[in-house]
């Protein structure tokens, strides 16, 4: 492969992991499922802050309960804590590479 080509590939990539992120619009309402953990949460609220370097930043503040379907997680759930508030890109990441299911108020679903 020729590195005129591989640096092609890798804009493809970039670009299409942009798109991917972008078609990831939160709602307040809307569900999150840890995958890791099996804990379901709630975006309850979006909060903009001011970062010096990176300008604009959006924080959500969730509510999350425990799966109580998945038995092979129990013993772990008082191990197991997860953060109230999570960064808005941060968030729409792990929900494109598959580490959170997302399923929005409005139907909106974001699958591999």
């Amino acid at each position: 492969m020729s590195i005129l080509h591989a640096k092609k590939s890798n804009y493809c990539m970039h670009y299409n992991l942009q798109e991917k992120l972008q078609s990831v619009i939160l709602n307040v309402g809307d569900i999150i499922i840890d995958t890791f953990s099996g804990y379901t949460g709630m975006l309850m609220k979006r909060e903009r802050r001011i970062d010096m370097l990176e300008d604009d930043m959006y924080f959500w503040e969730i509510k999350w309960m425990t799966n109580v379907e998945r038995d092979d997680l129990k013993p772990n759930h008082a191990r197991i804590r997860l953060s109230d508030v999570l960064e808005e890109e941060g968030l729409k990441l792990s929900i494109v590479v598959g580490a959170m299911e997302w399923h929005s108020i409005n139907g909106g679903t974001f699958e591999l």
